[in-house]
């Protein structure tokens, strides 16, 4: 989550004993990217969905999905991530 709203874990650690992040689309890329593990979640185990974060990924030409995520690109990350549901 860190790597994907572009702040420490402290700050995260933060967030979840407080209200959660301030900024707008710090908020947007937390509610995409738990939409997208909720999505994975249903089809795989939690370790097999961090692992599918921080791998390559053909669909984002080989970029990981928490990469992509944290350039803003929630829909592409979201069309990945239903691909890989369909076919597990």
């Amino acid at each position: 989550m860190a790597v994907i709203v572009d702040r420490d874990v402290k700050t995260i650690t933060r967030w979840t004993a407080d209200q959660g992040p301030s900024g707008d689309e710090e908020q947007r890329r937390v509610i995409d990217t738990l939409q997208i593990v909720e999505l994975l979640l249903a089809e795989d185990s939690p370790s097999v969905v961090r692992s599918w974060f921080m791998g390559m990924n053909p669909q984002l030409d080989d970029q990981n999905p928490a990469e992509v995520l944290a350039e803003g690109r929630a829909r592409e990350v979201m069309a990945a991530a239903r691909a890989y549901a369909n076919e597990a």
